[in-house]
């Protein structure tokens, strides 16, 4: 009989701990922000339905002298109070990524991952793709240059001084198509952080809820409880995460020395900075990291994730 006394008290430090977080990085984002878009109406009216089942069993096996009627209510009390946990420690380890990614990039999660993804397009790939397409333009029309020497129509033969410049239009374009399914792929990466967002506070995490308070669909909630955590903390930290060590990279003059003993130096190969071939370069391999090997990454520790947590729940459910 203790073990109600006890949960009510870590839910009163988990609660506490998630209003310190709220307070004291509230510029960012807050644990509250869990329950926006309209999902915190959702979770309060299952809990209180819930709520009034279990007072109205218990009432009914005393009333009664039903064991089976005390029983039940008893297991979902206990199985409600898990819930409340599950839904604080949920709060704790959002405002414990937010404040993580205040600390490295000065926003929350998502923000952070949105201004990544919009640096990487905006200023990376699309100069890139506009630069190689006016230079490609330029090779082309340096092409057409032709010499011919001869009277005509009789005899003469002709040269073509700049036919290289084909071959340099044509290297371009080949880096043109492949920049553009990766901007595709920065792109459709930002619009579905940006559902993600939206359908986990306002769908995800009410219905998850929802679920686990149902005895027969339980099991059920346990996981989507869990993709919860993967896809709305573990996902954008990531991105976040990765953002930060890049704008550390792009930004700060990390020396770099190659085996023909060539010296680079990121520092002039920022973003704005820079207009040479060793800029675009950079601008160029700087977008493929995040558009190719990254998401798989990603998907790979939020699937990790969300089946550790899943087995985790399933091995607490009352």
């Amino acid at each position: 009989m203790m073990r109600f006394p006890f949960a009510a008290f870590i839910i009163a430090l988990l609660f506490a701990a998630s209003n310190a977080q709220a307070a004291t990085y509230q510029q960012v984002c807050t644990p509250d922000q869990m329950g926006s878009h309209g999902g915190s109406e959702f979770l309060g009216v299952a809990f209180m339905l819930v709520s009034l089942a279990i007072a109205g069993a218990y009432m009914y096996g005393k009333a009664m002298h039903s064991a089976q009627a005390e029983v039940w209510a008893r297991d979902e009390a206990t199985n409600l109070l898990i819930s409340a946990l599950l839904f604080a420690g949920l709060a704790v380890f959002f405002g414990g990524a937010c404040s993580i990614a205040e600390q490295f990039t000065g926003n929350s999660p998502f923000v952070s991952s949105y201004q990544y993804l919009d640096r990487l397009i905006y200023n990376n790939a699309l100069p890139a793709i506009k630069y190689l397409v006016g230079d490609s333009l330029e090779d082309q029309k340096a092409a057409t240059r032709y010499l011919y020497v001869g009277f005509v129509p009789f005899t003469g033969h002709g040269i073509g001084s700049n036919a290289n410049y084909r071959a340099l239009s044509a290297n371009k374009e080949f880096v043109i198509d492949l920049l553009l399914p990766m901007v595709a792929s920065l792109t459709a990466q930002r619009q579905i952080l940006q559902m993600l967002e939206i359908f986990s506070t306002s769908i995800l995490l009410p219905f998850a809820f929802i679920l686990r308070l149902v005895p027969p669909t339980r099991e059920m909630g346990n996981m989507l409880i869990a993709l919860f955590f993967g896809l709305y903390i573990v996902a954008p930290t990531m991105y976040a995460m990765g953002g930060a060590a890049f704008e550390q990279v792009a930004e700060n003059p990390i020396m770099h020395q190659s085996g023909s003993g060539v010296v680079y130096d990121f520092s002039d190969w920022a973003y704005e900075g820079g207009s040479g071939r060793e800029a675009w370069l950079f601008r160029i391999g700087s977008v493929m990291p995040q558009a190719v090997f990254l998401p798989n990454l990603v998907i790979v520790v939020v699937t990790t994730c969300t089946m550790a947590l899943a087995k985790g729940l399933r091995a607490i459910q009352a």
